[in-house]
């Protein structure tokens, strides 16, 4: 085992010692890196965990065990802990830093095993469609977010699996060459982005202003996830 290896783990075993209800912050700085200032004991779903703090930005979890949960990387900014599956169980959601603000990955706790495992192909903040197995996406296509595009999709396994896609093109600028509309999609072929399309909407029509697409997209697959089902 490495120094830099062996200084970590102890680490993460010292903040074992310390009492935790939900969160517990120890402003310090630690022996691996003069940039690295904090480290926050956790408790989630009833398991210790240490966060680690990098220039005041998420930079990796471990159990107080030592077991890496999310690995070191200078590209995250920020963790939420929260209930993506609506299971009961806390799940994991790492911010990107990047251009676009809701990139993230995305973990969820595995109650047999007693763990976190990344979900594959889920680079956004998904969100469930409650009492139904879909989550939805929302994701920036251009022209200052004013076209856009949605995915409906199903986790098997582990993996995100898309079944339906949104595109909105909202954009005001030369509407003659480029009209504005939404084209719905059906996907057949989630490993290699194969996809129907199956309608086109009015966009002024549904969206007669900037945030009106939020409850259009929300609306939207909720009402119709189960046309995209297969």
């Amino acid at each position: 085992m490495t120094t830099r290896l062996s200084i970590l783990l102890l680490l993460i075993l010292t903040a074992c010692n310390s009492s935790v209800n939900d969160k517990t912050s120890v402003n310090n700085q630690s022996p691996i890196k003069s940039d690295i200032q904090r480290r926050d004991t956790l408790r989630i779903n009833n398991y210790q965990y240490v966060q680690i703090l990098k220039d005041d930005k998420f930079y990796c979890l471990f159990s107080i065990q030592g077991d890496t949960i999310v690995k070191p990387a200078n590209y995250y900014h920020e963790a939420s802990f929260l209930d993506i599956d609506e299971d009961g169980y806390k799940d994991i959601r790492v911010f990107v830093v990047g251009n676009t603000p809701n990139e993230c990955d995305n973990y969820l706790f595995d109650k047999e095993l007693r763990t976190f495992k990344l979900i594959e192909h889920c680079d956004l903040d998904i969100q469930k469609i409650k009492s139904t197995p879909f989550y939805y996406s929302y994701n920036r296509a251009g022209c200052g977010d004013l076209n856009w595009e949605s995915y409906l999709s199903k986790i098997d396994n582990y993996k995100l699996v898309n079944y339906g896609y949104l595109y909105g093109q909202g954009c005001d600028f030369e509407t003659k060459a480029t009209p504005q509309v939404i084209e719905i999609y059906k996907v057949s072929d989630s490993n290699n982005g194969e996809k129907k399309l199956v309608e086109r909407l009015s966009y002024l029509k549904h969206i007669s202003k900037q945030d009106d697409k939020w409850v259009f997209i929300e609306t939207y697959w909720k009402n119709n996830f189960k046309k995209f089902d297969r």
